[in-house]
């Protein structure tokens, strides 16, 4: 399972993807949303983890840009940020398939979460 991580702090984009590695997931890390769109227009993600306020391309246009692409437009996407009530009215969204955590979930948390994401389509069936 292939997961895009966008996040312009180097220390938490560190720290998840090394979480997320560990876990068996192949991370793909992008620095901000355009090196995440490059990613997105080249590669095959099962999940997008995106910060939201980041310079040059902000986590809101990686989304819409994303939810453009027909390979994409049912991804999941997670927003994870510090600052959820700045941006409370401008996000739209869909509950089957956009989710938000704030910055200071523990990292454990986000694993559990990412599982659930990435694995409910498996729910009931046969391995």
């Amino acid at each position: 399972m292939d997961i895009l991580l966008i996040d312009d702090n180097p220390d938490y984009l560190t720290l998840l993807r090394d979480a997320l590695h560990a876990n068996g997931y192949t991370v793909h890390t992008a620095k901000d949303g355009i090196e995440g769109c490059e990613i997105l227009e080249s590669a095959q993600i099962d999940l997008i983890i995106s910060d939201i306020r980041m310079p040059r391309f902000d986590g809101l246009k990686v989304h819409a840009f994303a939810r453009e692409m027909e390979s994409h437009k049912d991804t999941k996407f997670i927003f994870i940020s510090a600052f959820k009530d700045a941006y409370r009215g401008m996000m739209n969204l869909d509950g089957k398939r956009d989710f938000f955590l704030e910055k200071t979930t523990p990292v454990n948390d986000i694993l559990k979460m990412v599982d659930t994401l990435v694995f409910s389509a498996f729910e009931g069936a046969w391995i």
